[in-house]
């Protein structure tokens, strides 16, 4: 039994080390001074933890990863910042010299090593055309100034195409998403705006295989469903814009997953595009007030458009199903961040806007007996 107990606390004891990296550094000329070790996140950096150099400016730091994933870093030394990607388990050597640009190195860490490759692109890369646009500043000769503007352009296109191979060649690596966030001074954009979310695609399903659990992976697939749902918003006033009806366009599937088109249904009738959620107070008590209203109305051409605000599609069909609405319910899932919701500028819920006939917007908020009165008048 005894035996027993030593190997499971032997065991521990390995477990609790595995979830743990180390690194062994040594700086140039930086005896007995402070080193920062701060973990990255796409909410900000935290200090991990920090250490004082020897004499000969060497120093050790062990840091437990969290959660057993693989992490970015900021290594602090002084003057320099040297990123790191560290794992559990991962003995990482730094070697720094200030005042170079490829002034350190790292090994014991593949991830690391990526990292350093993509920043030395970006770094030489900046350092040449900051040199190319000093010459061109010093100079008032016309063909030089346009020999100069052509390396520059040559040197900027070359910068961005290792930029985009560094990235598609290691798109399972964590290095490839801190690639992605690089840019070259002046630049919004990765390389080309509208197709850049081609890239960021296709890290976040290479990185899904490597790294499932990935704190990174998850706000790089928001970053992806961001840049989707403004697509889709711009698509939608686009097409808006086209229309010559009064109201932006909508077109969500409803609970059999089929499309539902606003203008299709609005077409010589008065719709009442409904805003609503499933989580809403009150919200039974006021569907049963509206389907008062909507049976009085229907014959006469009257329409309701029920957007559902939700993120639960079983609990929205069960819903739809238990109170047996016999209007038209749509929902595309995606709640808040929904395109429908920015479209009609929707902040709070419930919110809803009566059309006419004609398709123009003659009411907002209209409920119960404002909703009624409303009515009448269109009905006349």
């Amino acid at each position: 039994m005894k035996k027993i107990v030593i190997l499971l606390a032997a065991a521990a004891l390995c477990a609790c080390q595995g979830k743990k990296a180390t690194i062994q550094g040594e700086v140039a000329a930086y005896a007995n001074k402070m080193v920062v070790l701060e973990s990255v996140y796409s909410t900000g950096g935290m200090v991990a933890d920090t250490v004082t150099t020897n004499d000969a400016g060497r120093f050790t730091l062990k840091v437990e990863i969290p959660g057993d994933e693989a992490t970015f870093y900021n290594l602090h030394c002084g003057e320099r910042t040297i990123p790191l990607i560290l794992a559990p388990g991962d003995k990482v050597a730094v070697n720094s010299l200030p005042g170079l640009i490829d002034g350190y190195s790292v090994s014991g860490s593949e991830e690391s090593t990526l990292v350093k490759e993509i920043k030395n692109i970006m770094a030489f890369g900046v350092a040449k055309l900051d040199s190319l646009a000093t010459l061109y500043n010093k100079t008032t000769a016309k063909a030089l100034r346009e020999s100069i503007s052509k390396d520059y352009t040559a040197t900027y296109l070359d910068i961005k195409r290792k930029q985009i191979e560094f990235i598609v060649t290691n798109s399972g690596s964590l290095a490839a998403i801190y690639a992605l966030n690089q840019r070259l001074p002046g630049d919004e954009v990765l390389f080309n705006g509208e197709t850049d979310i081609v890239y960021f695609r296709l890290v976040a399903d290479a990185v899904e295989k490597n790294y499932p659990k990935s704190t990174y992976l998850a706000s790089l697939k928001e970053a992806i469903q961001y840049y989707d749902n403004q697509r889709e918003l711009a698509d939608k006033i686009n097409e808006a814009m086209a229309t010559p009806a009064g109201f932006p366009e909508l077109e969500l599937p409803d609970m059999t997953g089929k499309k539902q088109s606003l203008t299709q249904i609005q077409q010589g009738k008065v719709v009442l595009v409904d805003f609503w959620s499933i989580l809403e107070e009150g919200a039974q008590f006021r569907q049963a007030e509206l389907k008062k209203i909507y049976e009085k109305y229907h014959d006469k051409g009257f329409e309701i458009y029920q957007v559902a605000v939700d993120t639960a599609q079983p609990e929205w069909i069960q819903t739809l199903q238990m109170q047996k609405l016999p209007w038209i319910s749509v929902c595309d899932f995606k709640g808040s961040a929904s395109p429908a919701v920015m479209l009609y500028g929707v902040t709070t819920i419930p919110t809803n806007y009566l059309l006419n006939k004609e398709g123009d917007i003659v009411a907002i908020g209209a409920y119960g007996d404002n909703l009624e009165k409303e009515l009448k008048n269109l009905f006349k």
